[in-house]
């Protein structure tokens, strides 16, 4: 079983909303990094056992670098109020470490205990302190969960992720596009510096000599 939640972050124009999930269980923890789109962010109570919490990023938001991605203040309080309160140890101590990272920068193979993970790079790990228990927090997450089935999470998430590789091909397309103009460009300017007449011979400014040259004309008929 999967739980989901809503986080919700005030701005000055709108009221943002970020689907956050998490396993009922250790039994889940395999599937949800298996399947969950590997852009989307994993958070844990650091050295201390706690549940696997995930926040489904936007496919936008998927495309931005992991080190320059930044996440509302209020989010991660939210994240890690979550992640303490369903942690043992973590819940009873004043106040924690939490880290998170993307889920493709985890690892978890068949050799180790169920629901343990390390990371290809440690570099991309951040960190974030927790202070107490902030029951207004998690009662309005609370408000917001609903349940889903581990296969249904599972087909949500592989169709997800095919709608995510299709906008991810459109922005490389545009990108390289976009460099291409930009060498092109770069390539006319450079023609352009080597040679200073160049431009004195293009079809337009052949017509904006050719104007000039007729009003000076008629200024002397």
């Amino acid at each position: 079983m999967v739980y989901y939640f809503k986080a919700q972050v005030d701005t000055d124009f709108e009221t943002e909303q970020y689907n956050v999930y998490m396993g009922r269980d250790k039994v889940e923890n395999d599937p949800l990094i298996r399947y969950s789109n590997p852009k989307n962010l994993w958070f844990h109570v650091d050295k201390v056992s706690s549940a696997h919490v995930y926040l489904s990023l936007t496919n936008q938001q998927r495309l931005q670098n992991f080190k320059s991605l930044s996440l509302p203040s209020q989010l991660l309080d939210q994240l890690g109020q979550l992640t303490k309160n369903n942690s043992i140890k973590g819940n009873k101590m004043a106040s924690v470490t939490i880290i998170y990272t993307s889920v493709d920068n985890l690892v978890s193979d068949g050799s180790m205990d169920i629901g343990t993970v390390t990371f290809k790079n440690q570099q991309l790990v951040k960190r974030f302190n927790v202070g107490k228990k902030d029951n207004l927090v998690l009662n309005k997450l609370s408000k917001t969960k609903t349940e889903m089935s581990t296969d249904e999470f599972i087909a949500n998430e592989k169709s997800a992720l095919v709608q995510y590789e299709r906008e991810k091909k459109d922005h490389q397309r545009q990108l390289q596009n976009q460099q291409r103009e930009l060498a092109k460009q770069h390539h006319e300017q450079k023609q352009r510096n080597q040679d200073p007449y160049a431009d004195l011979f293009t079809e337009e400014n052949m017509h904006s000599n050719l104007a000039v040259s007729e009003n000076y004309e008629d200024d002397f008929m």
